[in-house]
This record gives C-alpha cells, structure tokens and sequence, in this order.
C-alpha cells in the first residue's frame, strides 16, 4: 500500500513538470512571435489630383434656318452633307402668289403715283384744289410703295441662303411641302471652329482656370488623346444640377462630329515634395488615423510603431500625410494590417514578397 501511494505521488509531480514545462515553452513562442512585413523608405513626392468630366462637341455656327414666306418648296440646290458659302441659294419656295400680288401692287402703286402727282402740280402751281386732298395723295402713294418693297423682300425671301459657310447636315421638307413662315427648313453647321464643352461641379470653381491644361480624348486609344487649354470658364452655376461650363477650343477635323462625347482631364491640385501613403496602408484607431513604422525595442529588435497622422487631399489611393510621418522613416506596407503597436517584426526582402504576404 506504502508503495502505491509513492508511485502516485510521483507520476503527480511528473505531470506538474511537464505542464509547466509547456506552459513556458507555449509562453516562449508568444513572446518571440514576430510578423513578417515589407517596408517603404518615406521620400517627400509631388502630389497631383485630377478630375475627369464628359463633354459634347459644339460648334459655334449650328443653326436652324426657317423660312421667311410660306409656301410650297420648288427646289433644292444642294443635298445633305454637301458644303456650301456664304450667300449660296440652298432652296427655293414658290413664288407664283407673290409675284401676282406684285403685280398687282406695281399697278396700284403707279396709280397712286399718278394721282399724286397730279394733285401735287394743280395744288402747287395752280392753287386750284385743297390740302387735304393733296396731302391724302401723298400718304396713298407712300404706303402702297413701302407695301411693294415688302413684298419684293418677301419674294427674295422664297430663295434660303446660307449665312456662313458649312455643311447642310439636314433637310427638312421634301420638294413639293408646304412650309409655312417660321418653320425650320435646314440645319447648317458651319466647318470652321470646334468648341468642348462640359460641365465641372461646383466645388471645383476656385480650382479650374481659363488656360489650365486638360487632356481630351474620344475613346481608349492613346493615339487619339489631344492636349488643349481651357479656353472659356463660365462665371455662373447651374441651379440644376450645380455645375459651372467649360470651353475648350478644338481644331477642324473631319473625325470631329458635332454632339460627339469626348472625356476631359482636368487638374484640380498639385502640390511638390509632399509625404504621400497609400490609403491601404492607414487606418483608423479610436478616432485617429494611424501608420505603422518600423522602429527597434529596448533589446535592438524590429518593432511596429504606432504613428498619428494627419491626411490631406487625396486622389484614387493616394493621400496627402500633412503631418506625424517624415521623410526617411520606414513605412511599414504589406503585412501592417496585422499589427499592433510594440508588435516584433521580421522585415523580408522584395524577393520574399510572397512570404511576406
């Protein structure tokens, strides 16, 4: 019985060795737990943020010519797409109607030009006659000669010409139409001057100035990219959609089409030798933003830093440090998320990215 308990008492402290044995051995491994990272040598950068808006081709001279007289079109000079100058007849309204009222204008114009004239000498000369007579001859004559004019003017009217010169790109009537006084008969884009336009949001008013450089280009190709200025900055917002315009002059060019849709650079912020961080690398902590950089502990070992920053602007991942990180220090990048401050770290090469990560 003495034996059995001996035996007992001695497997009990056995057992108690090797569990301590464990726990200092498991309590070894979390004190040497290190976490392997990547870092980054922090060098003061330039700083450029941009915006990207759409905009539609325009063009200064696209208008909408409308007949003057009604009536029925007779003819066209030109067709769609055809080129035409300044003053070139696009088509003709019949004036069949006009030229009778014309007629019958001149007759009645010269007799009241007859009968004025009449009036005139036996009243002025002859003294026979009265004023008002006189005077109602007169006035006759004078209206029924301004209504002839207007008329003449009505029937050069029946030939449309093009103020400028352009392109017809649309036809409105078909020949044998009636067309009626108003009503628009051709659109004429004129082929001299191409104009951008776009809409910039309201917040970027104090950043976007007439002659700041853009980039504008119509689809992914590079080749197609086109480097202009601002030209125009309009001084008032929409109340719809709180935008301000924008102008951008363009050279002729037959890949150009009006209302085309272009995309448009613009940049809003640039600043030189600033500290910039990839905002995956920050992070939030009791309502602070944090980094993390690689610093040595008592004993000499790599160790994580906790670091407060302040952010400024950023553009896409990039982010502005204003102030709590400066040049020269290790950022630590790929691995910081799994950190905490005081955290030991093994720092690997580029060439163990992968390890790293």
């Amino acid at each position: 019985m003495k034996t059995k308990i001996i035996l007992a008492f001695s497997a009990l402290i056995l057992f108690t060795t090797c569990s301590n044995e464990k726990e200092e051995s498991t309590i070894d491994e979390e004190v040497i737990k290190t976490v392997n990272v990547r870092t980054s040598t922090v060098v003061p950068q330039n700083f450029d943020s941009f915006l990207k808006v759409v905009g539609i081709v325009e063009t200064s001279d696209d208008i909408m010519i409308s007949a003057e007289v009604s009536g029925r079109v007779t003819k066209y000079y030109v067709q769609e797409g055809e080129k035409v100058k300044t003053g070139e007849i696009i088509l003709k309204i019949d004036d069949a109607k006009l030229n009778q009222e014309k007629a019958r204008l001149e007759a009645i114009t010269a007799q009241a030009r007859e009968n004025y004239e009449r009036l005139k000498k036996i009243y002025e000369e002859d003294g026979i006659g009265s004023e008002i007579d006189y005077l109602n001859a007169k006035y006759a004559y004078e209206q029924n000669t301004s209504s002839l004019a207007s008329l003449k003017i009505d029937i050069s009217n029946t030939k449309i010409k093009a103020p400028f010169n352009g392109i017809v790109e649309e036809i409105m009537y078909e020949v044998g139409e009636v067309v009626n006084a108003g009503a628009p008969t051709v659109r004429l884009i004129g082929s001299q001057n191409y104009t951008i336009t776009a809409g910039v949001p309201a917040r970027y008013a104090s950043s976007i100035k007439k002659g700041d450089d853009v980039r504008v280009w119509f689809d992914t190709q590079n080749s197609d990219t086109l480097t202009k200025q601002v030209s125009f900055v309009g001084n008032a917002i929409n109340p719809q959609n709180r935008t301000f315009r924008i102008e951008i002059d363009v050279e002729e060019s037959e890949r150009l089409k009006v209302d085309m849709i272009s995309n448009i650079q613009l940049k809003t912020m640039e600043r030189n030798e600033v500290i910039i961080v990839s905002e995956e690398f920050i992070y939030s902590k009791d309502g602070n933003f944090i980094v993390y950089v690689l610093s040595k502990d008592e004993k000499g070992k790599a160790v994580a830093k906790e670091k407060v920053v302040l952010l400024g602007a950023s553009y896409k991942s990039n982010v502005i440090v204003e102030a709590g990180l400066e040049p020269g220090e290790e950022l630590i990048t790929i691995g910081s998320a799994f950190l905490n401050n005081g955290m030991r770290l093994n720092v690997v090469e580029e060439k163990n990215q992968i390890a790293a990560q």
